[in-house]
Formats: structure tokens, C-alpha cells, sequence
């Protein structure tokens, strides 16, 4: 899980893996020796695939809970 965290961050810090296309990133992750399921993600665009290594973490938490938004609108009405 390690080298996928650190695969993540050297694509959200390069942009040219940024911008690549689907193929190609994953092409560049193969190269990487990244693991099947971050090279499935990038391959098909589907984060779901890299549950295999986070396990059942969230990985899209909300911004805003439920709590937080009520004590949002109260205050502003």
C-alpha cells in the first residue's frame, strides 16, 4: 500500500502523468512495477479497483457531514 501511496503522489505532482491518457499511465505504471490494481484503476478510470488495496476505507469522504451542514444553515437563516 506504501508504493501505491507514493505512486499517487508522484502522478499528482507530475503533469504529464496527470494529463496522460488512461493508457499511457498505466503503461508507465506497469513500468513502475505498480500494483494490478492501481494500474487497473488508472487503465480504466475506476478508483473502486484500488479497494483492493485500501480495503473498505472511504476513499472519497464527504466535505461536509451531516452535523456540520445543519449548524451551516441555521446560522445563516
Amino acid at each position: 500500500m506504501a508504493d501505491t501511496i507514493e505512486l499517487l503522489e508522484a502522478i499528482g505532482r507530475n503533469a504529464s502523468l496527470r494529463r496522460a491518457s488512461p493508457q499511457a499511465l498505466a503503461a508507465a505504471l506497469e513500468g513502475a512495477k505498480a500494483s494490478q490494481a492501481l494500474t487497473a484503476a488508472a487503465a480504466s478510470g475506476d478508483a473502486s479497483h484500488l479497494s483492493q488495496e485500501f480495503g473498505d476505507i472511504d476513499l472519497f469522504p464527504p466535505q461536509v457531514t451531516q452535523g456540520i451542514a445543519v449548524q451551516l444553515f441555521a446560522v445563516q437563516l
